[in-house]
C-alpha cells in the first residue's frame, strides 16, 4: 500500500514538474519574434550620417507634442544624447513594439526609446542599455459599475485575487510576461486576453474607463502621469516588482551601446535623468496647479494681487480682465514662481519660447509675464477669427489653443468634419472630437497633423476657466 502511495505521489510530482516546464517552454514562445539579420550599422555609420534615427511610441511618456513643442520623457533623453553626437534627431513613430524590433534591424532606426522594460528573453533581439529608470506594473481596473455609478465594484486588492479574472494586454508586452509568471507562480488561471496592436497605452485605459475592457494592466509612471484624467480607475495594486526600463540597440552595434552606457553614466546626464524622470512622473510635478477642481474662495476687495495689471492690459484685445484673471487662477493659482513640469512659468504659465516670441523671459516680472500672455491670446484671437465667426465659440477655441496649441485644435476639426460634427463649435462637437485624440484611429487619421494629444486636460480646461470666469463675473468688484 504504502508502494502505491509512494508511486502515486512521485506520479503526482512528475506531472507538476512536467506542467511548469510545459508552461515555461509555452511562455518562452509567446515571445518568439522572427526578425531578419540585424545590418552592420554602427556608431560610426550613424555619425557619417549625420543622423540618428529613433524608434518610439506616440504616447504621454514617450513622445507628443504639447502647446507647440516635442515633449515626452524618452524624447527629452534622445534629443539630448543626439546633441552629444552632434547630429540631428529623426523621430519614428510606431504602435508595435514587434515591429521596432523588425525595423531596428533593418537599420531603419538605430534606437528603440519607448518605454521598454527588459526582460531578459529580449536580449536575443536586442542589446539592452544600463537602466535610465524602473517602474512597476499596475493593474487598472473600475471603480465602479458603468450603469451605475453609486455602486461600487469589489476591487481586486491584490494578486491572489485575479484567478479567472479577464485581464487585456499586448501580445509582446512585458505585462503579458509578468501575468503568466502570476500564473506559474501561484497557480492561477487568469484570463489573459491579446489586445490588437493599434490599440495604443492610454487607449487601453480609456477603454477600461469606458467599460468596453474589464481590465487591463499599466506600468506605475503612466498611472501617476493618467491618474486625474481618468478619475474612476483604480490603479493602485502592483502586479510584480520594479522592473528596468532601458532602450535598446541592434545586438551587433556594440559600439553604440558601449557609448551610450558611457554617456548615461555620466555626472551630468544622472543628473538630468532624475530632473527629466520627475518632470514627467512625479505627482507633485504634474499636479500642483491641476488637482482637483475647485472654484477659488473671493475676498471682498479683489480677485487677485494682480487685479491692476489685469484690467491694464485686458482692453487691448477687447476682453474682460476678469477672463485674463481666470486664465491665471487656473493656470498657477497667481503664483509668480509657479513653473510647470513642462517648461511653462510664472502667472500666465507661458512656455519659454512662447514667451520669448511675445516679449517676455523667465527673469522678468508678473507684469511682463501677463502682458505677453495678453499678446499670445490677440495673436490666437486672430488666427481663430478667420476660421470661427461666432466671438462666443472663438473665445472656447482659444482658451483651448491656450492651453494646448493651435495644432492640436486643428486636427479636432479635421476629425470633427470626417465625422460630420460641426467644426466651428466647440460643445459636443469639436471638444469630444478633440478627446478621440487619445485614440490612434483618430490621431492616425489622414489630415491630422499633430499626433497624440493629452486631451483630457485642454477639454476640461476650456469648462473650468470659464466656470471660473462666472464666478468672477458674480463677484461686486468693477
Amino acid at each position: 500500500m504504502r508502494s502505491n502511495l509512494t508511486y502515486i505521489a512521485l506520479l503526482a510530482f512528475t506531472l507538476i514538474l512536467l506542467l511548469f516546464s510545459s508552461c515555461g517552454e509555452k511562455q518562452e514562445e509567446d515571445y518568439k519574434l522572427h526578425l531578419p539579420p540585424p545590418v552592420n550599422f554602427d556608431i560610426d555609420s550613424i555619425k557619417a550620417r549625420g543622423k540618428l534615427i529613433v524608434l518610439t511610441e506616440n504616447g504621454p511618456s514617450t513622445y507628443y507634442q504639447y502647446r507647440g513643442q516635442s515633449k515626452g520623457f524618452d524624447y527629452d533623453m534622445v534629443k539630448a544624447y543626439a546633441k552629444y553626437l552632434g547630429v540631428k534627431l529623426e523621430i519614428k513613430l510606431l504602435d508595435d513594439v514587434n515591429k521596432m524590433f523588425e525595423l531596428l534591424n533593418k537599420g531603419e532606426g538605430d534606437i528603440i526609446a519607448s518605454n521598454l522594460t527588459y526582460l531578459k528573453m529580449r536580449e536575443e533581439y536586442v542589446g539592452f542599455t544600463t537602466p535610465l529608470y524602473t517602474t512597476r506594473p499596475i493593474l487598472v481596473q473600475r471603480k465602479f459599475d458603468i450603469s451605475r455609478p453609486d455602486s461600487l465594484f469589489d476591487l481586486i486588492a491584490d494578486t491572489t485575487q485575479l484567478a479567472d479574472h479577464e485581464i487585456w494586454v499586448h501580445k509582446y508586452s512585458s505585462f503579458r510576461f509578468r501575468l503568466r509568471e502570476l500564473e506559474k507562480n501561484n497557480e492561477l488561471k487568469i484570463d489573459i486576453k491579446d489586445a490588437p496592436g493599434e490599440i495604443g497605452s492610454e487607449d487601453m485605459l480609456r477603454l477600461t474607463s469606458e467599460g468596453q475592457l474589464s481590465a487591463t494592466v499599466t506600468d506605475e509612471n503612466m498611472a501617476v502621469m493618467l491618474r486625474y484624467d481618468y478619475p474612476d480607475l483604480d490603479m493602485t495594486v502592483p502586479i510584480g516588482p520594479e522592473e528596468n526600463i532601458c532602450w535598446a540597440v541592434r545586438k551587433n552595434s556594440s559600439a553604440l551601446l558601449k557609448n551610450l552606457n558611457e554617456w548615461l553614466a555620466k555626472e551630468d546626464i544622472q543628473k538630468k535623468l532624475t530632473k527629466t524622470h520627475d518632470r514627467y512622473f512625479q505627482e507633485k510635478s504634474l499636479y500642483e496647479y491641476k488637482g482637483p477642481y475647485a472654484l477659488p474662495v473671493l475676498s471682498a476687495n479683489q480677485i487677485s494681487p494682480f487685479d491692476s495689471i489685469f484690467k491694464k492690459y485686458a482692453p487691448e484685445i477687447g476682453w474682460d480682465w476678469k477672463l485674463l484673471a481666470a486664465i491665471s487662477y487656473q493656470e498657477s493659482r497667481f503664483n509668480p514662481s509657479a513653473e510647470s513640469w513642462s517648461g511653462a512659468f510664472g502667472v500666465m504659465q507661458l512656455m519659454p519660447e512662447t514667451a520669448a516670441r511675445f516679449g517676455c523671459d523667465t527673469n522678468q516680472r508678473v507684469g511682463e509675464n501677463i502682458h505677453a500672455a495678453t499678446k499670445y491670446l490677440n495673436h490666437l484671437e486672430n488666427f481663430w477669427k478667420k476660421r470661427i465667426a461666432d466671438p462666443i465659440e472663438r473665445k472656447k477655441f482659444i482658451l483651448a489653443s491656450y492651453n494646448i496649441g493651435p495644432g492640436h485644435i486643428l486636427d479636432a476639426q479635421t476629425i470633427a468634419s470626417h465625422l460630420g460634427k460641426k467644426d466651428s463649435v466647440w460643445d459636443q462637437n469639436v471638444a469630444e472630437c478633440l478627446l478621440l485624440k487619445t485614440q490612434e484611429k483618430y490621431y492616425t487619421m489622414e489630415g491630422v497633423k499633430h499626433g497624440y494629444c493629452r486631451a483630457q486636460e485642454p477639454y476640461n480646461f476650456v469648462s473650468k476657466i470659464l466656470a471660473v470666469y462666472d464666478h468672477y463675473k458674480k463677484h461686486p468688484i468693477k
